[in-house]
């Protein structure tokens, strides 16, 4: 099986910081952990099994709180101005171990946010996670393991200053079971917890349980082609009734396909069914899934092509889900053995489904240039733009981002 397609090595190792910008700083999101490159001497080396990162940021959003004029920032921060910075720190081990056919990874974060001006949002989240890739005997292959991550919950609910912090907790399970040289049986189940911090956004609180099975068939020729089914319960545990509780099933075909040595195309597509048993009139039913393609232009080019339709939780009056359809290209360019450059665009059509019938547009750009200062010493810099337009007055706004970010690896 290949691996998705890189121009190199470095484009593996991403500054701990930067997964703050997703999506698009509309939040400050918990840092994400240094995503160093290993190899086989890793696992014969302890002192490589542990890698320890520091990182450091400085961001600034115009619009962090995605008011859509002077007159909604006047009305909910008592000013028209609507930018804001702020500075994050990070401390966090990465592990990375291989014991006989066993391979354990895992890491291990704090980290901390303090805004220049509405220091009330300022916050100590973390970030940790393991997962054991196991192996028995050459028919049982599989994974388990559990995640824990408090962060900033999102401003596109609240559009102010809230200090709410989202803990999410996973736990899953996979394993594959090898029938012949060909067919693998495959079984999963996952439970996460979303639990938010201030007591008015409790009710967004979720319980989601999901099982999973299906079947891989291998080609000849390495693509894999899955058959899937899965089944999710989520519950709202701290709602007062349970008119948002529902039952969603996804059963469709997913593949990874080499279509020639510089690309490959991935895909997922589902007949799904969201069943709400106490609100029938937010029944869902239809095609979801992705479709992505990665070109290796040149040895330090890779563009990737995306297309989507995805059904996504966010809770209104009316409905509890959005349907999202969208595009997205991005390109990557090693520019030097020490300079990699991103840019990465997308527009998404989001409809809410409900009464009155919310429609939003939504685009996005940005521009991410990683510049390696000493071996193992990154420089990061990210500018993004953001635009959204709705039917609905009140839910448009546009924001500039920009971020700059040191982080070193031990």
């Amino acid at each position: 099986m290949r691996k998705p397609l890189k121009p190199n090595n470095m484009s593996q190792w991403m500054p701990p910081f930067k997964l703050i910008f997703v999506p698009c700083l509309i939040c400050v999101n918990s840092l994400a952990y240094a995503n160093t490159n290993t190899s086989d001497d890793t696992y014969t080396n302890m002192d490589k099994t542990f890698s320890p990162y520091l990182s450091a940021a400085y961001g600034y959003n115009s619009n962090l709180f995605l008011l859509q004029n002077d007159q909604a920032a006047l009305a909910t921060l008592g000013t028209t101005d609507m930018a804001e910075s702020f500075r994050v720190y990070a401390a966090g081990i990465n592990m990375n171990w291989k014991t006989g056919r066993q391979i354990i990874t895992g890491h291990a974060e704090a980290n901390r946010v303090d805004f220049d001006t509405y220091t009330t949002l300022n916050y100590n989240g973390h970030d940790l996670a393991l997962k054991w890739d196991w192996l028995a005997g050459d028919t049982l292959q599989g994974n388990v393991g559990a995640s824990d991550n408090r962060t900033l919950a999102p401003f596109l609910y609240t559009k102010r200053p809230l200090a709410n912090l989202l803990t999410t907790r996973k736990a899953f399970f996979n394993g594959n079971i090898k029938l012949d040289n060909r067919w693998q049986l495959k079984l999963g189940a996952e439970k996460a917890q979303y639990n938010n911090s201030d007591a008015s956004q409790q009710n967004n609180n979720l319980n989601l349980d999901t099982y999973k099975t299906g079947f891989r068939y291998l080609t000849p020729r390495g693509t894999k082609i899955d058959f899937n089914s899965s089944v999710s319960n989520g519950n709202y545990p701290n709602q007062p009734t349970s008119v948002d509780t529902y039952t969603q099933y996804d059963n469709g075909v997913s593949f990874d396909w080499s279509a020639t040595g510089k690309t490959e195309v991935h895909g997922k597509v589902n007949y799904t069914k969201r069943n709400y048993p106490n609100a029938q009139q937010q029944n869902y039913s239809g095609v979801t899934g992705r479709i992505s393609a990665d070109w290796l232009i040149t040895g330090k080019t890779t563009l990737n092509f995306a297309v989507y339709r995805e059904i996504n939780s966010y809770i209104t009056t009316t409905s509890s889900y959005d349907l999202t359809q969208g595009v997205s290209a991005k390109a990557t360019w090693l520019a030097s053995a020490t300079t990699a450059v991103s840019i990465n665009a997308k527009h998404d059509s989001i409809d809410y489904l409900n009464t009155p019938h919310r429609m939003d547009e939504l685009s996005t750009v940005n521009l991410d240039v990683a510049y390696t200062i000493l071996r193992n010493t990154k420089l990061d810099i990210v500018a993004e733009r953001g635009v959204r337009n709705s039917n609905i007055d009140g839910n448009s706004y546009r924001y500039n981002s920009l971020m700059l970010g040191l982080s070193h690896a031990f």
